[in-house]
C-alpha cells in the first residue's frame, strides 16, 4: 500500500435539510475544523436558502414550490425531493460517507430525507442521519410525524441519531434568553455532526469501526444525546479535563446521567500531533468513571494537523426504545404459538370432556390487521383501474368490508 492510500481521507458530505439543517450547516462552515467536510445546504425555501452560510445551495424543486417552504406537509416534501433524485444523486456520488442532518416534525426534512437515504442506499454509500425531534411544546402532531419519519428512515440508513431538542430545558437556565438557546443548540448540534464524522474517520491512533457503529444503530429505534467539548493550549495545562469538562455540560447531552443509564456509549477524541499519549490514557480512564457498568462502548482517537494545540472530544449515549423491541419480538413469535395460546386462554375458561376428539377442539383465529394506508407522492397521480374499479385502493376499503371478529 502507497503513502498516499495511507494518508487518503475519506470525503464526507454533509446535507443540511429544512430550516433546522441549514442552521446547523451554517455554524458547520464557519468552523474552521470542518473544513474537510463537503458541506450541501437544500431546501425548498429560497429566502431560507439566502441566509445560510454554506457556499453549495441546493434549492429543491423551484419550478413547482416557487421558492417557497413546504408548510409542514410531508406530501410536499417527498414531491420536491423525487424530483430532484438525479440532481441528488450526481452530489453524493463520490462520496465515502453521507451525513444528513435536520429537525424532524416538519414537510422538507420529514419528507425528504427518506429520499435522500433511497438514493444513497442505491448507490451504496454509507449514511449517518442526526436528526432532532420536536420540543414538547410543539403539540402532538408534529411529534406523531417525527415518529413516523423515524420509523421510514430506519430501514433505510446505516446510523440513525435522534436527539430530543427537550434536552436542551435539561441543562439551560429558566432565565436565558429564547434567541440564545436556540442559537446554543444550532451550535452544539454543529458540533456534534463534527464530531460524529471525527468519529468515523479515526483510525490513526485508535481504530472506530463503522460497521460497529451501524450495528449499535442499524433499523433500532432509540434516543441518542451526544455531548462535545473542546479545549486548547490556552485554557491551561490540563486540557484534555477541561474538554471532559465542557462535554458533560452540554445541552444536547442531557446531563452525565444520561451516561451511566446508556445501553452503548461511543467515544472520540481528535487532537493535533501534539497531543501525547498520557492524555489519552487519562481521559479514558476519567471517562470510564462515568459510564455504567454494562454499556458497550466504542472508542476512537484521531490526530489532525487543523487541531494543534487543541483537543476535542465527542461521546454519543445510545439508549434503546425498550417497548418497541418487546412488542417486535411478540411479532416474531411462531404462529403456532400464538394459536397455542390462544388456545390454552380458551380452554381455562370453556370446560371440556375427556372424551372429546382432538378435532373438537376449539381455536382462535388470529386477526389480519388491515389498515387504511396513505399512497404518498402517488396520492394526485392517474389511477390504475380495470372496468372503472380503482384496483390502487384495497378491496376492503373499496367495497366497505365490515370484519365480523365473532364477538
Amino acid at each position: 500500500m502507497t503513502d498516499a492510500a495511507v494518508k487518503k481521507k475519506p470525503r464526507v458530505t454533509v446535507i443540511g435539510l429544512g430550516n433546522a439543517g441549514l442552521k446547523t450547516v451554517s455554524r458547520l462552515t464557519q468552523s474552521r475544523f470542518a473544513s474537510w467536510l463537503n458541506i450541501i445546504a437544500v431546501d425548498t425555501d429560497k429566502e431560507s436558502l439566502d441566509t445560510c452560510f454554506a457556499e453549495n445551495k441546493i434549492q429543491a424543486d423551484p419550478e413547482w414550490r416557487n421558492g417557497l417552504g413546504c408548510g409542514g406537509d410531508i406530501i410536499n416534501g417527498q414531491r420536491s425531493f423525487s424530483r430532484e433524485r438525479p440532481r441528488f444523486a450526481q452530489l453524493i456520488s463520490a462520496s465515502d460517507l453521507l451525513i444528513v442532518t435536520g429537525g424532524l416534525g416538519g414537510g422538507v426534512c420529514t419528507g425528504g430525507a427518506p429520499i435522500i437515504a433511497s438514493v444513497a442506499k442505491q448507490h451504496k454509500i454509507p449514511t449517518a442521519f442526526i436528526m432532532t425531534t420536536p420540543f414538547s411544546f410543539e403539540g402532538q402532531s408534529r411529534r406523531k410525524i417525527a415518529d413516523e419519519g423515524i420509523k421510514e428512515l430506519l430501514p433505510s440508513v446505516d446510523i440513525l441519531l435522534c436527539l430530543p431538542n427537550d434536552l436542551l430545558f435539561a441543562t439551560l437556565a429558566s432565565d436565558v434568553p429564547v434567541e440564545s438557546a436556540f442559537k446554543k443548540a444550532d451550535q452544539e448540534l454543529a458540533t456534534a455532526v463534527l464530531g460524529v464524522a471525527e468519529i468515523l474517520r479515526c483510525g490513526n491512533m485508535i481504530s472506530a469501526d463503522f460497521a460497529d457503529f451501524k450495528e449499535l444503530l442499524s433499523e433500532k429505534k432509540s434516543v441518542c444525546c451526544i455531548g462535545s467539548g473542546i479545549a486548547d493550549s490556552a485554557d491551561g495545562l490540563n486540557r484534555t479535563h477541561i474538554a471532559l469538562e465542557r462535554m458533560l455540560e452540554s445541552p444536547l447531552l442531557g446531563s452525565v446521567e444520561r451516561l451511566k443509564t446508556a445501553d452503548a456509549v461511543i467515544m472520540s477524541l481528535t487532537g493535533g500531533s501534539d497531543m501525547q499519549i498520557g492524555e489519552v490514557k487519562k481521559l479514558l480512564e476519567t471517562l470510564e468513571g462515568f459510564i455504567g457498568k454494562h454499556p458497550r462502548v466504542i472508542s476512537g482517537v484521531n490526530t489532525d494537523p487543523a487541531y494543534e494545540n487543541t483537543v476535542q472530544i465527542t461521546v454519543i449515549t445510545i439508549s434503546y426504545d425498550k417497548t418497541v423491541e418487546s412488542s417486535s419480538e411478540s411479532d416474531e413469535k411462531p404462529r403456532s404459538l400464538l394459536f397455542k395460546k390462544a388456545h390454552a386462554n380458551k380452554a381455562a375458561k370453556v370446560k371440556t370432556s375427556a372424551s372429546s376428539a382432538p378435532s373438537q377442539q376449539q381455536f382462535e383465529q388470529g386477526m389480519l390487521p388491515l389498515q387504511i394506508v396513505s399512497k404518498g407522492i402517488f396520492h394526485n397521480t392517474s389511477p390504475a383501474k380495470y372496468r372503472d374499479i380503482d384496483l390502487d385502493i384495497p378491496t376492503f376499503q373499496r367495497e366497505s368490508i365490515v370484519i365480523d371478529k365473532g364477538t
